[in-house]
């Protein structure tokens, strides 16, 4: 319209007729793959139709019910009464034990994406406990979960966090330089791989236990957007489950060797094989949407649309843990960053840091690994207590649902929540180290009975002692400000120090604390939020003395808007 306007041409009629771009075929491949009855939502693939049964009963459109398997929990609607929980472990079910009157209470409830009690806590129904460790037993169906059913998460959020509190804010420190500079196997021997993963989930979309068919397809297509424009070192390529028809760049996914191949080498995750994910709705619709992406150098993976939406993991062999977290960093602000450019953003809040699917990941979401061989200390019979006692957990080196047999462990960090990244990248440097030291030692004949016994997890000295500092300092925020900005228009430093923005200059002299009685004139303003107050007065009124469980009021939110008329 520019060049024609340039051209001397009249565009009024263009202008008249125009209407915003639509799609017109492009939905097509998904609209082809949901009406076959051989692929999901309608069918199942011929490789998940391969699986045992139990599994097939989870990969399809429907909650999962597998009499088997004693997963006959509804996923939608709870019934009225619970089952017999008594031979039930796990954390929710502890809870439920504790206040029967917290299901009565909350099994009516839904958030305002539909998702239930039910969906939340069939998974935790469905498995009594497991032989590895204690689970959860829920998970988030979106977001909102963590809210509306705040009375049962909440506190088994603090009983599987260490009692981390309803109220607690959760801290955040990506710094690389403030990891503990040890090399956790000196000689080599012990550790194989060494790896730092986390999960993040995008906010607006609910998250893999509840999404559906065509949900589960945007989450790939707006995260693979963000990755395929990853530089540097970073830079590679996304590749669909074999059999995935979801993404038009390889319509049926990577090649079976691929696969393979990525999964011998622990790269790439399983199908849904656990009756732990079967029963959350994670293996739904398998394996559409789901894929992992991976640099020219395969240290750097993402896996999409498995238990969360998405998986960044950071690894090479041994244990250059220092190497592991800097790639691990930039990976994270790297997605995060080309996400934000589109809009998006992850799901984080203060309290509970990032939202993830099962609670045991919530704040960090961090878990640094290592596959380690410890067959002599791994051979106590209170090894899993003696992980306890560093602030370390060990799993099977296929995943939860695994065993060792040769003494070979994935250990990691056991805290997510309440903690920051360093803090628990250093649990696990000091940790792990340790337990190689212990190796020796009852390689040599040697007792350790009393280096157990007095062992502790690693706490930092003094880390805190910059921000009280800098708290005081007249010349800094929150008491004063600094030299730089006192360079700046008087009306330019008022906003930033420690008060609301009070300027007569700028007619910018609306509270931003306590809203008066009444309004200002409003008649000259042009903006969104006052033309909803002219249409309706009553609604100042009705909301100018409420505030948020955090002291926000309506004078915060509204100060800008009557401070500046349009």
């Amino acid at each position: 319209w520019e060049q024609k306007l340039e051209a001397g041409e009249n565009i009024d009629a263009v202008i008249e007729a125009a209407k915003p771009w639509e799609p017109s075929g492009g939905a097509a491949p998904a609209a082809a793959a949901s009406s076959d009855p051989e692929y999901p939502p309608n069918g199942l693939t011929a490789a998940v139709k391969k699986l045992p049964e139990w599994i097939q009963l989870g990969c399809g459109n429907e909650e999962y019910i597998c009499a088997e398997k004693s997963a006959t929990f509804p996923g939608d609607v709870c019934p009225d009464k619970l089952p017999d929980l008594s031979e039930h472990n796990n954390f929710a079910v502890d809870e439920l034990k504790k206040d029967p009157s917290l299901y009565d209470k909350l099994k009516g409830l839904k958030t305002s994406k539909g998702v239930t009690l039910a969906k939340c806590l069939k998974t935790g129904i469905d498995n009594k406990g497991h032989p590895n460790i204690k689970t959860v037993g829920l998970v988030a169906g979106d977001e909102e979960s963590y809210t509306v059913f705040k009375d049962l998460f909440d506190p088994v959020i603090g009983a599987r966090h260490g009692g981390y509190p309803a109220d607690g804010k959760h801290p955040t420190d990506m710094n690389p330089g403030n990891l503990l500079q040890e090399k956790i196997d000196p000689t080599g021997n012990y550790t194989v791989t060494t790896r730092c993963r986390t999960g993040r989930s995008i906010r607006g979309f609910c998250l893999p236990p509840s999404n559906t068919f065509e949900e589960r397809r945007e989450v790939e297509r707006v995260i693979v957007k963000g990755l395929l424009s990853l530089e540097g070192d970073l830079k590679g390529d996304y590749f669909p489950l074999h059999g995935s028809r979801s993404y038009a760049a390889k319509p049926t996914g990577m090649s079976e060797e691929k696969e393979e191949e990525l999964r011998k080498a622990g790269n790439l995750f399983q199908e849904p094989d656990s009756t732990l994910l079967l029963s959350s709705g994670c293996g739904r619709h398998w394996p559409d949407a789901r894929g992992i992406f991976h640099n020219e150098a395969r240290n750097f993976f993402v896996w999409v649309n498995e238990e969360d939406h998405m998986r960044i993991i950071s690894m090479e062999v041994g244990d250059n843990v220092d190497a592991i977290f800097k790639r691990f960093c930039a990976a994270t602000e790297g997605v995060g960053k080309v996400l934000r450019a589109e809009g998006y953003d992850f799901m984080h809040n203060d309290h509970l840091g990032y939202i993830l699917t099962c609670p045991s990941n919530l704040g960090t979401g961090l878990r640094a690994g290592t596959i380690v061989k410890v067959p002599k200390l791994s051979a106590r019979p209170d090894f899993k207590a003696v992980c306890a006692k560093l602030g370390l957990q060990a799993r099977g080196t296929a995943g939860v649902d695994s065993v060792s047999t040769d003494g070979r462990f994935d250990i990691s960090n056991a805290d997510r929540l309440g903690k920051s990244e360093t803090h628990l990248v250093n649990v696990f440097i000091r940790g792990v180290k340790t337990f190689i030291e212990w190796e020796q030692k009852l390689e040599a004949g040697e007792n350790i009975d009393a280096v157990i016994e007095a062992a502790k997890p690693w706490e930092p000295s003094g880390g805190a002692a910059p921000a009280a500092a800098a708290s005081s300092d007249p010349e800094y925020p929150p008491n004063g400000l600094t030299a730089a900005v006192k360079k700046l228009p008087e009306w330019i430093q008022l906003g930033c120090g420690n008060e609301e923005y009070i300027c007569a200059e700028k007619s910018a002299t609306f509270p931003g604390d306590v809203c008066p009685d009444k309004l200002p004139d409003l008649s000259e303003h042009n903006n969104f939020a006052v033309d909803e107050l002219k249409k309706d007065p009553s609604l100042y009124d009705k909301l100018k003395g409420l505030k948020t469980s955090k002291g926000v009021t309506l004078a915060k939110c509204l100060k800008t808007g009557i401070d500046n008329k349009g």
